[in-house]
């Protein structure tokens, strides 16, 4: 922990949701710090994902692929991507 944040692409809000809860239920809240991206999200909270997050803790930024091109997180040293695209 505290290497480096984790950057997951998910298909969609509904998803990442579905991901965040999950995670928050079963890990340690106390070493992880599970950001979302996603324009359902106040921005205050988005801006978390340029932060380092405290020591020891690991931050997983979750977002969908749109995020791919359009931001650039510095701390993000493993990508995730679910090869998942919401198709309209």
């Amino acid at each position: 922990t505290g290497d480096g944040a984790v950057l997951v692409f998910l298909p969609g809000w509904n998803v990442i949701t579905m991901c965040a809860d999950y995670l928050l239920e079963d890990l340690c809240q106390t070493e992880f710090q599970i950001v979302k991206m996603h324009s359902m999200v106040p921005r205050e909270d988005q801006m978390q994902a340029f932060n380092r997050p405290p020591r020891g803790q690991l931050k997983v930024v979750l977002a969908t692929n749109i995020a791919e091109s359009s931001i650039t997180i510095p701390d993000v040293v493993y990508v995730i991507d679910s090869c998942r695209a919401r198709l309209k």
